[in-house]
């Protein structure tokens, strides 16, 4: 039986989806990693710092920025670059190893941005990313396959009674146990495991020297809000500052202005610092909404570890039973 048009465009509007999804995926990590890759294979350029700054990022965007004076050799005036972080001691760790007089390598995409000199040295962390790309890989090719096999017929209904590869639910399996696991640790796992850490922090009078609200446009023209702040505090005999909140993301346009009412510019507050390390310190240790979100992306490991186990009983039966007898069950998988 043929299948009818309005099962072929459901199938080429579903594929149409992983498709897209899977393209846009690919285009923000495969950018980000050919950039990278060009970068890396410019020559070094030595440079020597005359100076460094830690300064407040511009209204158009959120994080601070670390201006960075250098001369190159053969000029006399001097340069200026800027590297962007969203936490304040990100910027602080980069600024103790850019010492005023210390010599650093940078490298220059001469074609693409001739002022720029990027000072940071590239390191192997985007070939370390290069998994992330299985992910949208995955997505395109699958919503490829949609749409060819609905547009020529070859995915026909009679098609769901057949019996299924083991390999494909294995497959399945182990990309629903990847996407769960890693959403779920990202927005679960490590802030519990930090919340546990600073159990032993200690509480710290600080100064709020900075307190805004950050808007963030997404792609589709939706917005999203989070406090961004500044505070000051002396440990140890030093005065610091750090920016981090809490250890766990999520904002809202209500929460923000609660948060940024308790914590005006000027205000004394109280915030945990790490006795390990004094440059580490946080105004709240407690959990938020974004972690119950993240518990429901457990369904996700669920399903694929009933994939998995299910993809391996068939695998196993059909080896011992290479007739294929029974009847078919679930996913297309043969009951024995």
């Amino acid at each position: 039986m043929r299948p009818t048009l309005f099962q072929r465009g459901a199938g080429v509007f579903g594929g149409l989806v992983f498709l897209g999804m899977g393209l846009f995926l690919l285009g923000l990590l495969g950018s980000s990693f050919v950039e990278a890759l060009h970068l890396r294979l410019q020559p070094g350029i030595p440079f020597q710092v005359a100076g460094t700054e830690i300064v407040t990022a511009d209204l158009g965007r959120s994080g601070f920025d670390l201006v960075i004076r250098f001369r190159e050799p053969g000029r006399s005036e001097l340069g200026r670059a800027e590297l962007h972080a969203a936490d304040y001691r990100d910027l602080v760790v980069a600024q103790r190893s850019l010492a005023p007089g210390a010599t650093v390598i940078g490298r220059r995409l001469p074609a693409d941005h001739p002022a720029r000199l990027d000072l940071v040295e590239p390191g192997f962390n985007t070939l370390l990313a290069l998994p992330l790309l299985a992910l949208p890989l995955a997505f395109a090719s699958a919503g490829g396959w949609m749409i060819w096999g609905s547009w020529t017929g070859r995915i026909r209904p009679e098609a769901q009674k057949k019996e299924t590869s083991p390999y494909v639910t294995l497959g399945a399996g182990v990309l629903f146990m990847a996407m769960g696991t890693l959403i779920v640790a990202l927005l679960v796992v490590i802030p519990v495991v930090h919340q546990l850490r600073s159990r032993d922090w200690v509480a710290t009078r600080a100064v709020v020297e900075m307190s805004r609200s950050v808007v963030s446009r997404g792609s589709k023209g939706g917005r999203s809000w989070h406090p961004e702040v500044l505070y000051r505090y002396e440990y140890g005999g030093l005065s610091r500052r750090s920016s981090q909140i809490r250890f766990s993301g999520g904002g809202s346009r209500s929460g923000t202005g609660s948060f940024l009412a308790r914590h005006p510019s000027g205000a004394k507050v109280t915030c945990w610092v790490n006795p390990r390390d004094p440059d580490e310190a946080v105004l709240e240790r407690g959990s938020s909404w974004i972690q119950a979100i993240g518990l429901l992306f457990l369904l996700f490991p669920v399903a694929g570890a009933y994939l998995l186990r299910a993809g391996w009983r068939a695998l196993r039966q059909s080896r011992r039973h290479p007739l294929g007898r029974g009847r078919l069950g679930p996913f297309g998988l043969r009951r024995l």
